[in-house]
């Protein structure tokens, strides 16, 4: 048994059990191939009885091996990779009589001479549990449908909701389900058969193709955190179906060459065997015993791999209805138009396509909704102060660059006010931050109501705000604006604030800047530095008048 230690969280080891090493699944791959090359060769060098005999021994071995691979899974596992393996088995272990029964059937003179008796309706069980297994096959990390972003760990992965699932599901066991009726039912339909050996048929028909349903629901809606099991497991499975089709038209009334087993002996002899293969593919490496610093170097060299793989992830639900589409297509042509079943479930599938693109297209027009909201969220996020919702330091640098250039250009004055809470650090230690914050949300509520539509109030500092004013009316010096903007301001500020159940004066220092053809200005830096140095000289102007008052 190959085991696997990997650290977790905590400093916790955990443990996984791997059915067998890489080395020893490619040494058994390889003598997989090996084998069916040396089966093939024998198809080409015999003929007649002795080609029957090759296929009967081939079956026996494949039936016998895949029984093996299936035992060692099984053992070599636990919990859940042992649950499913166990479901899954059914298949292989029903191989070997089948095998038997081949070789019975081929000596005893009439090889085909197939019936559908009651006694065959058992093989329908290993068909329905190994649906069981596919359900429980477990899924890697950010498996199954979700709207969630790709996980950080390794590429873009489809998005899907639960009304695309559904629409989804449907369309593919419908095109499925047509696929069946031109590759069998059809012909049971029209074979004439009636009674128990009609049932059986049919059901087999159904059960394969819902076998098939399912196996395409897990590849295109799960993320199988065993890729290389499933994909041996899903082709087996598709060869089993196909050979078991082949089977059901051979016991059909109709007479069958020679050569119309060789499908049903590649099916029954390979299905099983990759099945079995499946049940010891070990899980790869670069999944779970890799570390993660290994796994950021070599990202780069799986990034295509994994790319085409989420595509196909994507896509797959396209896959049966392109070939049910090409089956209706070819029959349309062939027979002059279509009749009946076939008719009906083109119209389904026809109105499914169209539903499912409606959906898709509201939903990613929804979706574009949904970004742009995001992207301008984002865009206010960054150039506005979260606390006064004010513009911040970089969107009003920004504007202060543009008005410079243009005053540049043009001769175009700017006028900048500077602003600061005097003794807000008092304020903060005296009755807490949250007072303080209170203390900068009211005066941005004011320093709003006190500018003109146009002007830009930002937040530049702790305690410290600015003023862009938009222009200056036709006649009017910069200077006034400036000087008539910073009375409003002073004016809205007068009113008192309640502080922690006490009541305060807002004092706040306004410095005044202008570039203008008397008083030219090169940078924003220069006119914003000019801005507060105004507003220092305001606060000690201030001070002094406070300190002269008390001797007057």
């Amino acid at each position: 048994m190959h085991v696997d230690r990997t650290p977790s969280a905590g400093g916790v080891r955990s443990v996984r059990v791997r059915p067998v090493s890489d080395r020893t699944f490619h040494i058994l791959l390889a003598l997989v191939v090996a084998l069916f090359v040396l089966a093939g060769a024998g198809q080409l060098a015999f003929s007649g009885q002795a080609r029957l005999v090759v296929q009967a021994a081939a079956l026996f071995v494949c039936g016998v091996a895949s029984t093996v691979f299936a035992v060692i899974g099984i053992v070599r596992t636990r919990g859940v990779d042992r649950k499913w393996r166990l479901l899954v088995s059914a298949g292989p272990l029903a191989a070997l009589p089948s095998a038997f029964e081949w070789t019975r059937q081929y000596s005893s003179g009439n090889p085909l001479e197939l019936q559908l008796t009651p006694s065959e309706s058992l093989f329908l069980i290993a068909p329905l549990l190994t649906i069981a297994g596919l359900i429980c096959v477990p899924v890697g990390a950010g498996g199954g449908p979700t709207r969630a972003p790709p996980s950080p760990d390794g590429g873009w992965w489809p998005r899907y909701t639960h009304v695309v699932i559904a629409l989804d599901s449907l369309m593919i066991a419908l095109s499925i389900l047509l696929i069946a009726w031109f590759a069998v039912l059809r012909d049971i339909t029209h074979s004439g058969i009636s009674g128990t050996s009609f049932v059986i048929a049919v059901t087999f028909a159904l059960a394969l193709a819902l076998l098939v349903v399912v196996l395409v629901l897990v590849v295109a809606f799960r993320r199988p955190s065993n890729g290389r099991a499933v994909a041996l497991l899903g082709a087996g499975l598709v060869v089993l179906a196909a050979s078991e089709t082949v089977l059901v038209q051979l016991s059909l009334p109709d007479p069958v060459s020679l050569e119309g087993s060789v499908p049903t002996w590649l099916g029954a002899a390979t299905g099983p065997l990759l099945v079995g293969l499946a049940m010891i593919a070990p899980e790869r490496d670069s999944q779970w015993s890799v570390s993660p610093a290994i796994r950021s170097t070599t990202s780069r060299s799986i990034w295509s791999g994994r790319v085409i793989r989420n595509w196909l992830h994507a896509y797959m639900p396209y896959l049966p209805l392109s070939v049910a589409a090409a089956l209706v297509l070819a029959s349309a042509v062939r027979d002059g138009g279509l009749y009946g079943l076939p008719l009906y479930l083109a119209f389904c599938l026809a109105g499914l396509v169209t539903l499912r693109q409606i959906v898709v297209i509201a939903e990613n027009r929804r979706l574009v909704s949904d970004v742009q909201r995001a992207h301008q969220r984002l865009e206010y996020q960054a150039y506005h102060d979260g606390l006064t919702g004010l513009a911040n330091r970089l969107l009003f640098t920004r504007a202060l660059e543009e008005a410079v250039t243009a005053h540049s250009r043009h001769g175009t004055p700017v006028v900048v006010l500077f602003c600061d809470i005097d003794h807000f650090k008092t304020v903060n230690d005296t009755y807490g931050h949250s007072a303080g914050d209170e203390l900068l949300r009211t005066v941005a509520a004011r320093l709003r109501t006190a500018i003109r539509h146009g002007d830009l109030a930002a937040r530049v500092g702790g305690d410290e705000f600015a003023v862009l004013l938009a222009g200056t009316d036709t006649g009017t010096s910069p200077q006034t604006v400036g000087e008539q903007c910073a009375r409003r301001i002073t004016t809205g500020m007068r009113r008192p604030i309640t502080l922690a159940g006490h009541p305060q004066q807002i004092q706040i220092s306004i410095g005044l800047a202008i570039a203008d053809g008397r008083q030219p200005c090169t940078s924003a830096e220069q006119i914003l530095h000019q801005a507060d140095t105004g507003m220092y000289d305001a606060k000690r102007r201030r001070a002094k008048h406070r300190q002269r008052t008390p001797s007057s």
